[in-house]
């Protein structure tokens, strides 16, 4: 799957952080020889893609900006190298959005909870453009060529930090090697594995802008289909699938009849579990499909302590990992797309809904691989209310403002009635003890 943009693009990797010290698993390196052409997937190639879009050149691919574009550009290279066709137009579906956007990203939570409408004028002027970019591999049955399938990943990322960043205060490039350079790794490895043996229906490979701001792309994706939607069976995101551990999880699994019995069809995952979420809301692209009412699949190995810092580079990516998650992608798609499955659409458990709908915030990362009870914290802000509180890393909380927490779903849905600067009481455990604070949530 060698190409030449790709290894243009290749050499111009700089330097980049180290791993996490409680990470050991093998890592990208700053520079690997590219493999030779082939529709396998590689974790050399997974680097290499990776290299060309965390690189510092591209200054963190904030929406609208030149780095943005040159990602949008890359990408639009590959998927023609790859063999896809472009929809009428081009490559690119250029849309605008209110600049207001990238500084309270917030502003779009309502578009986040009820699914597609219109985007809220935040406060301030003017616009910016960037694009999706779509690429079209039309399938080889006659008939169920006319039914399609979306694989999307974002592309863009934070640029210099701002209020999206969990490192407040820092000025520096966050580079978004998993959020979400990874998903696109993940978008044309499958492009290229899926050009060489096209399945039943048609597979379209999008790539969105501005997912950061407010899944921005993908709802403009939605109002402005490139295939109609009614024709569209189901959408499979990837988000953030660089830093595979003990768990995969999958959301949508409640989203169609036809998920439990492909999901169980497949061979028993290497070196990994699969942890399935019913709803099909959720903070990223695949949310707006959903809310269209089309079935959604949508991958995530995790947040860790480099998520939404400017720590998130190439080193840190589990190149292995990522090609176990991609290869199990690529057998879903596989089933889905080869056309002895009717693929319809279900409404799920709401509960991603709820967790979009509060104001108010702990400053933790929570775990949402771990199975519970309780809630894990995979990181902390330094200065927010958690660190304020002394919690640490692993914590399991347990109970909120006199309020069980189940799971991740109810520390949501318990934060939506909290106040910011209200203190409440939190319980949770540490290396088995139960231990209670008082905590002050913070405006989000």
């Amino acid at each position: 799957m060698r190409s030449p943009i790709l290894t243009m693009a290749f050499v111009a990797v700089t330097a980049v952080n180290g791993l996490s010290q409680t990470e050991t698993k093998e890592r990208c390196p700053l520079q690997a020889p590219l493999p030779e052409s082939s529709p396998a997937v590689t974790p050399a190639e997974i680097c290499a893609t990776i290299a060309v879009l965390a690189a510092d050149s591209l200054e963190g691919r904030e929406a609208g900006s030149p780095g943005a574009d040159l990602a949008a550009a890359y990408i639009a290279g590959r998927f023609a190298a790859a063999g896809l066709s472009p929809p009428e137009g081009g490559f690119l579906q250029r849309f605008t959005f209110p600049a207001a956007l990238r500084h309270d990203p917030h502003a779009a939570e309502s578009v986040h909870v009820n699914g597609p409408g219109v985007l809220p004028p935040g406060p301030g002027s003017g616009t910016l453009a960037t694009a999706n970019i779509v690429g079209i591999l039309r399938g080889s049955d006659r008939e169920l060529s006319r039914e399609a399938v979306v694989i999307g990943a974002h592309y863009d990322h934070l640029g210099y930090g701002g209020p999206g960043s969990l490192a407040p205060g820092v000025r520096a490039i966050h580079n978004g090697a998993d959020d979400n350079a990874s998903g696109v790794a993940g978008l044309l490895e499958l492009a290229e594995r899926f050009v060489a043996d096209p399945p039943a229906r048609t597979l379209l490979f999008v790539a969105f802008g501005a997912e950061e701001p407010g899944i921005v792309g993908s709802l403009h994706y939605v109002e402005h289909p490139v295939w109609p939607l009614e024709a569209t069976v189901a959408m499979v995101n990837l988000d953030m699938i660089g830093r595979l551990r003990e768990t995969l999880t999958v959301y949508g699994t409640g989203t169609s009849p036809a998920w439990p019995a492909i999901l169980d069809s497949l061979p028993e995952p290497e070196g990994f579990r699969l942890s399935r979420v019913p709803d099909g809301f959720g903070p990223s692209d695949h949310a707006a499909f959903y809310g269209a009412q089309v079935p959604v699949l949508a991958y995530f190995t995790g947040a860790h302590e480099e998520y939404h810092r400017p720590g998130d580079d190439l080193t840190t990516i589990d190149p292995t990992g990522s090609a176990r998650v991609i290869e199990h992608v690529a057998a879903v798609v596989e089933r889905v797309a080869g056309g002895d499955r009717e693929i319809r659409y279900a409404e799920a458990p709401a509960t991603e809904r709820r967790a979009m709908a509060f104001s108010v915030g702990l400053g933790i990362i929570p775990d949402y691989a771990f199975a519970g009870p309780g809630l894990r914290v995979s990181s902390i802000r330094p200065g927010g209310p958690a660190d304020r509180a002394g919690l640490a890393t692993d914590d399991i909380l347990l109970e909120l403002g006199g309020h069980p927490i189940g799971d991740v779903y109810a520390y949501t849905a318990i934060l939506a009635d909290l106040e910011a600067d209200v203190p409440v009481d939190l319980v949770y455990r540490r290396a088995g003890d139960e231990r209670r604070v008082t905590v002050a949530p913070e405006a989000r």
